[in-house]
């Protein structure tokens, strides 16, 4: 993706966080910008110039009321939440908006029927035990049910034929258990009030609650979203020094699109 196709891609993408703040700002629901969009907020004021995504984050309570919410107060002429509940064909553990009448698909995944618009992540976060156990088996079990989900890409893009033949029989496995067991060990502590939270998505980490208790307002390409307080210690975390630019050979985004159908109708084909 060369960089007008990069900034084209950004300002459609900053459309679904618009969107999101306003219903977010109307109803009192708390969200944070997160990874890679929270780095470009603090250290750029803005996208990091070589990303391609835009990640939120939202406590488990506030995530749910997001979604029902969205039922009622979305923009639905122009955006689409997609979560389990509302695309059958979508088998990721967290939500999406995704802008109408556009299209991103994935390399590797162009079989998948799951709606495909340009998108932006919400990522949930739950409250999780301090217990060493408890977290073992609750992030065990939770990548368990994620590979299980994603056997619908793995049996057709595993490196290793016996990778293939795996996913191909996890393919078997009723979607709606598989879902309802990630969801009972993920929301495990929901009603708890504990001193951390974990991401139960395809991240690893696990956050102090202290963290995103009060949330600070940053600057965003020349709008004002939220962050968590903590944000400092949380991308110390994740990133080490996380004001330091990168060299070169490693400004790279995250995009692995085959394809991408922009909001004024123009496209392009990646990966070929």
């Amino acid at each position: 993706m060369n960089e007008e196709q990069l900034k084209h891609l950004q300002s459609d993408i900053l459309l679904l966080l618009v969107e999101l703040d306003r219903i977010c700002k109307e109803h009192d629901i708390k969200y944070y910008l997160a990874y890679g969009t929270l780095i470009g907020a603090v250290r750029h004021k803005g996208f990091v110039p070589w990303d391609d995504d835009i990640d939120v984050q939202m406590l488990r309570n506030d995530y749910e009321k997001f979604c029902d919410l969205c039922k009622k107060e979305l923009n639905t002429e122009r955006f689409f939440l997609q979560t389990q509940e509302t695309d059958i064909f979508y088998n990721w553990v967290y939500g999406k908006l995704r802008l109408k009448d556009t299209s991103y698909i994935r390399a590797g995944q162009e079989h998948i029927k799951q709606e495909d618009g340009i998108f932006l992540d919400i990522l949930p976060l739950d409250n999780i035990s301090n217990s060493k156990l408890k977290i073992t088996i609750i992030n065990l079990v939770c990548k368990i049910c994620r590979k299980i989900l994603w056997s619908q890409v793995g049996k057709k893009n595993a490196n290793k034929l016996y990778l293939k033949l795996i996913y191909k029989l996890l393919s078997y496995v009723p979607r709606n258990i598989v879902i309802m067991l990630f969801e009972k060990f993920a929301k495990w502590d929901k009603e708890k009030e504990t001193s951390l939270l974990a991401s139960h998505n395809t991240f690893k980490q696990t956050y102090k609650s202290e963290w995103y208790r009060e949330r600070v307002e940053v600057n965003f390409e020349g709008k004002t979203f939220f962050a968590p307080k903590g944000y400092t210690e949380i991308l110390t975390l994740v990133y080490g020094d996380f004001m330091k630019i990168p060299p070169e050979d490693q400004r790279e985004g995250h995009c692995s699109a085959s394809y991408i159908k922009f909001k004024d109708g123009t496209e392009i084909l990646l990966n070929e």
